[in-house]
């Protein structure tokens, strides 16, 4: 059985949760919210997310409203490995994949289950995974214990945000909270990749190289 991916050094370091009170309810309002149906921005260690429970179709077709996105699939963030298998049916070689790059800045494309709604992935039999290294996003899929639309906080074409403040007003009116955890840490999007028994595929790079990627992958 492998082992989950390390959260608890990434909380340790992540001193935004201890910063104060006011945060640590920020983060409760923001799981109620979701668990609701609502729709939240919040921080990742990329960029700012607009979120929600991938599951709710109806919540789900708001932020793409919000977003005026159509027809584009959306990643799902998750927090370990429990919620990977509630939104994808990984291969052997994607779970051990995603043990040497999670929590981290890289998206992985795998088989979606059935149950997750077509709204996330445009139709597609696919959905691209990541578990983000931000104490923030984590603790709010942890404390619902559903995983998060983790598709970027900013209009379509647009570029996406790296502070709360760079989130556009049009999208800021329109959400349930703006959660403020300051500037992503990597300020860039994540590198997407899929793989299967022919190699490694990486579909954007972002964060970090494909060659980067290949060695954190296979040495």
């Amino acid at each position: 059985m492998p082992h989950e991916p390390s959260v608890e050094n990434h909380a340790r370091r992540d001193k935004s949760l201890k910063k104060s009170s006011n945060l640590l309810q920020q983060v409760e309002q923001a799981a109620e919210i979701v668990e609701r149906g609502g729709v939240i921005v919040y921080p990742t260690d990329t960029v700012y997310g607009i979120g929600c429970n991938p599951f709710d179709a109806k919540a789900v077709r708001r932020v793409m409203e919000i977003k005026s996105r159509e027809n584009k699939p959306s990643p799902v963030l998750v927090s370990g490995l429990n919620q990977l298998n509630m939104v994808a049916d990984p291969l052997d070689m994607e779970v051990e994949a995603a043990l040497r790059v999670w929590p981290g800045p890289v998206t992985i494309v795998m088989r979606k289950k059935p149950n997750l709604p077509d709204e996330v992935t445009a139709g597609e039999p696919t959905v691209g995974v990541r578990m983000p290294a931000n104490a923030i996003a984590l603790a709010i899929m942890q404390r619902t214990g559903l995983p998060l639309l983790g598709t970027s906080a900013n209009l379509s074409g647009m570029q996406p945000a790296v502070t709360a403040q760079q989130v556009d007003e049009k999208i800021k009116t329109r959400v349930d909270m703006v959660l403020d955890g300051g500037k992503t840490l990597y300020q860039k999007a994540s590198t997407v990749v899929r793989l299967s028994e022919k190699g490694l595929v990486v579909i954007r790079e972002g964060v970090l190289s494909e060659e980067e990627v290949r060695r954190r992958l296979f040495g």
